[in-house]
Order: C-alpha cells, then structure tokens, then sequence
C-alpha cells in the first residue's frame, strides 16, 4: 500500500506536508511554505524526483568526494 501525502499548518501557520507510510508513520516533513498552492507544487516535485533518485551518503565526512578547486588561468600573450 501506498503511502500519503498530508498537507498541515504548523504553529507558525506555515503550510507543510507529510509522507506518512501506511501504519500512519511520518516519514517525512517538508520546510514551511506561505501558502497551500506552494506546498501542493513541492509534493508535485517530490513525487516526479523521489522515484528515480539517487541515494548521496553524507554520513561519513571523510568519504566524501574532495572538493575542486577552479584556479582561473592568466591570460598569456
């Protein structure tokens, strides 16, 4: 079964939304929005990207890729 989506305000009357698995569990909850139109559209987005991506481990600072350092070039005569 499905999970679903909750649209709520907070106590800050900010619009956010839950996934909420189907034992009624958050697994998520989204940033606050000012409006409900914006929150609906965020669920929108999470659902086209959530099926096909990635998964990023952050969780070990030292296996991180390094970052890249752009050196900008002198322009040679």
């Amino acid at each position: 079964m499905a999970g679903n989506f909750e649209i709520f305000r907070d106590a800050d009357k900010l619009y956010r939304f839950r996934l909420v698995d189907e034992r009624g569990g958050i697994l998520v909850t989204s940033a606050g929005y000012g409006n409900k139109d914006d929150a609906a559209t965020a669920i929108t987005a999470v659902r086209e990207h959530a099926a096909m991506g990635h998964i990023h481990d952050r969780s070990d600072p030292s296996a991180r890729t390094p970052r890249v350092r752009h050196v900008r070039r002198r322009a040679t005569a």
